[in-house]
């Protein structure tokens, strides 16, 4: 029989994606290869067009808006109507999990975004291809049950004509040997085993030529000797084939099991046969079909490795890790007095590598640091790679934590030497939490998390170091993530009220000004000071939205102060400015919105910014803080001489005040170093003819020694602690 080629430039082909670009690129590509194009933005739409256009292949994008490609695929297959459409699936994202997913869900190909046209268009044949295929090796073996059907009503009636036609026998016999000869041809012709077998016996009846490339051997010897078919199966499958093949309920059989070639090469194989029953019910063979499907279980192999490694560095990846620790865990019931530990690595400023010297030299690192671990590590240790810069280890069978601190301090010692990558010295460390597992924990999550917050604990301790976890610590994660969240919520709620400290002029001990310092009103918890939530507020960027409303309410206040009162039309308000309020590149605007919306002089307002900021010597910082003194705005650097500022950049900034730490001032009469730094600011700024303030006045004694060094504003205890406005106004009037 002769396959009459398809016409594939006539197929049907539906895409389906919500981003239009990528609809007409698709689009424009596979009209201009002659496919009949359909394309629809959503799933809903696809399920339609399906229905009506029945295309003969489909395009589908996994991440759309309602429901995603793989529910679209879903109720695809669901569908008698078109449940055999191919389906491949578009995704940007490169994750093994995920086209495992794609293909469990019925997809027959995985395309990875952005995507090459080259690449698609080949695909897409190689699918008609075998979709054409499919549908005439299916025609096929219709065609084949149905000759051999007929092939049967002849030979019936052939009998019947031979009682009462002797002299047609030569010419019914030729007909006979012609439609073998045809229907042999036919078998001969198949790729796949075609096989006939005696039940009572297993001799086999018929065995076409296919079988030598599955089985390696000759037809003839096999044909010869019944029992090498079944020694030909793998041994770990052979009793399960025999028992099913010797079930006569079974009359339908799918199997799928392995067969050594005398060669010793492996062939995975796919096998469906049935009992033949003669007239008097009893079983008299089995016929089957075998099909090599060692190409298929390769590829599904290579997939749930992929499923499971790490790309680049062939670890194990997340999936993996979490599996060996359930793994552990179930251990840990069974056995009471079992323990292990799990290492969470995170390579310290990893990412200054890929920015300075490329991605290529960051992988290369990656690799490097990879096999350090797995030397670091004993036989039946498991080492990961979560992602990115990210590794875990699983320490299997310790006695004491000790062990597992032995292995970090191996670890790190490994990597405090240089690393020589394409022509670069690059040193690294990293910082490792380190979590103790056992019968108390029930789920591997749990111990990922708690490792995940001794690493940052390490990080926040300075780098280069291990941290192993105590219950303690994530108590204080989980009452810092409350705490990030109830932060949010009071923002919108307007729960922040602002406080004011006077400063003091301490030559005549009149009202200079004062100092805006916020608070927190939780709902719950009371008053809460800012050292309780300011860094979260500036690590998470909440920072921003508060400065600006710090910024705005100190000037609204200190504007109806000089409304109410004319003679405090010299009094001034110090506001914190956070550095991440500087890089924001609205900053200035904002601040001249201020000022024009509430009215108030730029001669009445300080802006206080920490030392730190004085590290930032970009140019476009200078420049910014030039622009808010030329708007008449003084600049004062807050808690000064505990930052790490060099004085020799001291003078470029347009710094006005400098305010002494009130631990100096606290510290200065029981030490002498801090009396000595005292001095040296107070004299640091008359040399730069600026101003002083010093913070934390608590007692007339330290009063006396400031004004004898002729320091010129102060605020603290000794005059009033901060207060909310209305007492503070009272002071004012």
């Amino acid at each position: 029989m002769t396959l009459s080629p398809l016409n594939l430039t006539k197929a049907k082909i539906l895409v389906v994606d919500d981003q239009p670009e990528n609809l007409h690129l698709l689009s424009d590509a596979l009209t201009a290869q002659g496919y009949e194009v359909k394309g629809v933005v959503n799933g809903e739409m696809a399920i339609i067009a399906a229905n009506a256009v029945c295309p003969d292949l489909i395009l589908l994008d996994v991440v759309m808006p309602g429901i995603n490609g793989y529910e679209v695929c879903e109720k695809l297959k669901a569908n008698i109507k078109t449940q055999r459409i191919p389906i491949i699936f578009l995704s940007a994202g490169n994750d093994p999990v995920e086209r495992v997913k794609g293909l469990s869900a019925g997809g027959v190909d995985y395309i990875d975004k952005p995507f090459q046209l080259n690449e698609v268009l080949l695909r897409i044949n190689n699918q008609l291809k075998l979709q054409a295929a499919q549908t005439q090796i299916l025609k096929l073996n219709t065609d084949l049950e149905q000759i051999i059907q007929e092939r049967t009503r002849q030979l019936e009636l052939a009998n019947q004509e031979l009682k009462f036609e002797i002299c047609e026998r030569e010419q019914v016999t030729k007909m006979l040997q012609e439609s073998e000869e045809k229907l042999e041809s036919i078998l001969n012709s198949l790729e796949e085993v075609v096989w006939s077998a005696e039940v009572a016996t297993s001799n086999l009846i018929f065995l076409n030529p296919a079988a030598q490339k599955v089985y390696g051997r000759q037809v003839e010897e096999l044909l010869n000797n019944p029992n090498l078919r079944l020694e030909s199966i793998h041994p770990e499958d052979r009793d399960r084939v025999r028992s099913l093949l010797m079930n006569f309920g079974d009359r339908n059989l799918d199997l799928e099991y392995r067969i050594i070639q005398p060669n010793g090469q492996i062939r995975w194989v796919w096998e469906r046969s049935r009992l033949i029953f003669d007239q008097a019910g009893l079983a008299s063979r089995r016929d089957g079909i075998i099909s090599d499907i060692t190409q298929r279980k390769k590829i599904e192999c290579e997939l749930c490795y992929e499923a499971k490694h790490d790309s680049l560095t062939k670890l194990p990846n997340r999936s993996a890790f979490l599996d060996r620790v359930e793994q552990a865990l179930q251990y840990t019931q069974k056995t009471r007095d079992y323990r292990f530990a799990v290492l969470f690595i995170d390579l310290d400023r990893f990412k200054i590598v890929n920015d300075s010297l490329g991605h290529l030299i960051g992988d290369e690192l990656l690799i490097a640091v990879a096999q350090i671990l797995n030397n670091c590590c004993r036989p039946n240790d498991f080492v990961a790679r979560l992602g990115g810069d990210e590794f875990t280890i699983l320490l299997d069978a310790i006695a004491t934590i000790e062990e597992s601190s032995n292995i970090a301090r191996k670890i790190q010692t490994q990597l405090s030497n240089p690393f020589y990558l394409q022509g670069n010295t690059v040193f690294s460390s990293a910082s490792i939490g380190i979590v103790e597992v056992n019968h108390e924990y029930e789920d591997s999550s749990a111990i990922l998390r708690d490792a995940d917050i001794a690493m940052y604990r390490a990080k926040q301790g300075g780098k280069a170091r291990y941290q192993v976890f105590n219950p303690q610590m994530y108590q204080d994660t989980k009452e810092l993530l409350e705490i990030e969240n109830d932060l949010r919520q009071a923002i919108l709620r307007q729960e922040f009220m602002l406080y004011y400290q006077p400063i003091i002029s301490l030559d005549n001990h009149k009202l200079y000004g004062f100092e805006a310092l916020l608070r927190w009103q939780h709902p719950t918890k009371g008053l809460i000071y800012p050292d309780k939530f300011i860094p979260l507020a500036e690590e998470t960027g909440l920072i921003i939205k508060m400065g600006e409303w710090v910024l705005k309410e100190a000037c609204t206040q200190l504007h109806l102060w000089q409304t109410k009162y004319s003679d405090l039309q010299d009094l001034k308000v110090s506001v914190n400015i956070a550095s991440q309020q500087l890089k924001d590149p609205n900053f200035l605007s904002i601040l001249e919105q201020t000022l024009a919306q509430t009215g108030l002089s730029s001669n009445s307002i300080h802006l206080e910014i920490t030392e730190s900021t004085l590290m930032d010597y970009k140019p476009e910082t200078i420049n910014l803080l030039h622009e808010i003194q030329n708007r008449g705005i003084k600049l004062n650097i807050d808690d000064f001489g505990t930052g790490y500022s060099s004085l020799q950049y001291l003078n470029r900034f347009p710094i006005s005040s400098l305010k002494i730490d009130r631990s100096f001032t606290l510290g200065m009469l029981q030490e002498r170093e801090n009396f000595e730094i005292v001095k040296m600011i107070i004299t640091l700024a008359k040399t730069l003819k600026i101003g002083v303030i010093a913070e934390g006045i608590e007692n007339l004694r330290q009063l006396k020694v400031l004004k004898t060094f002729n320091c010129q504003l102060g605020q603290g205890h000794l005059f009033s602690e901060p207060v909310d406005a209305t007492t503070a106004e009272l002071m004012l009037s």
